[in-house]
Parts: structure tokens; sequence; C-alpha cells
């Protein structure tokens, strides 16, 4: 019988040891939660990208211009087209690295839901914690980005905004 209580001792201790702590509970809700914020973001930035460069296609089709724009970006001479294009494949790109990522967000919170807890869910929480840190200011260059942009190559989303209500 004393065997079997100390198995027992030892299962639950084992069972305890694999569960994640209050701690990592906690930071696992709030990594959820700053995940969420950041994917509301870059879907909002996706969504001027598109809005502003679709303005520019309309610019173009109403005759306000017949040659692309050129402007001075970054400190190089390009037009309004080819830096809408490449922020649109920046941000293609990041979506698709996100959704990756997201995947390990889901399987974090899917372990700790069923008290498997490993040492490499450790590893995969802090790294996930940074990703979306360095992903938000990636977000806010690419805000500050379109925002010059967009008044450089003399287009805002009001524009939209108005064009739209007037279809």
């Amino acid at each position: 019988m004393k065997n079997y209580r100390i198995l027992l001792v030892a299962i639950l201790g084992l069972f305890i040891s694999c569960s994640p702590s209050e701690e990592k509970t906690e930071k696992l809700k709030f990594l959820v939660a700053e995940w969420k914020n950041t994917s509301d973001k870059v879907i909002s930035l996706s969504e001027k990208i598109g809005d502003q460069a679709y303005l520019l296609e309309v610019k173009k089709a109403d005759g306000d211009t017949t040659e692309m724009i050129q402007i001075d970006f970054n400190g190089e001479q390009t037009n309004c087209e080819a830096e809408y294009s490449t922020m649109r494949t920046q941000i293609d790109e990041f979506v698709e690295v996100w959704r990756e990522s997201s995947l390990k967000v889901d399987e974090l919170t899917n372990n700790m839901s069923i008290g498997k807890w490993t040492n490499e869910d450790d590893e995969n929480l802090r790294a996930l914690d940074l990703e979306v840190k360095k992903s938000d200011a990636n977000i806010e260059l690419w805000e500050e980005e379109l925002n010059e942009l967009s008044q450089k190559c003399g287009l805002s989303s009001e524009g939209f905004v108005i064009q739209e209500q007037e279809n």
C-alpha cells in the first residue's frame, strides 16, 4: 500500500511540475492580448496601403496625372507606384511570417490549457514576446512611412472615404 502512495505522490508531483505557473499563465494571457492588438494594427495598415494605392490608380485614371508621380522618398528618387508596391510587398511578407508565428501562440495556448508545459514552451513564450514587441515597432515605422508617402503623393485616406460615399 505504501508503494501506491509513493507512486501517487510522485505522479501528482510530476503533473504539477509540468503545469505552467500562475506567472506563466499571466504572461501568456498578456502575449495573446498583445498579439491580437498587433494583428489588428497590421490589418488596418494593410487596408490603408490598399486604399491609398487604389486612390493613386483612380487619380491616374481620372487624368489627374498621366505620368508616374516622381518623389524623393527616404533620400532616393522614386515614384509613388513603386513605393506603394514595395510597401505592399513588405506587409504581405510580414503577414505570412505573422501567420506562422500565430500558430506557435495557438500551440502555447493549447499546451497551457491541457497542462502540458515544457521548457521549450518557456523559450517560445519569451521569443514570441520579443517578436510582438519588434513587430509593433515595425508597424509604427511603416505607419510613419505611409503617412509621409501619402503626403508626398498627394493622397489621403479621407479622399477615399469621400469618393466611396459619392459612388
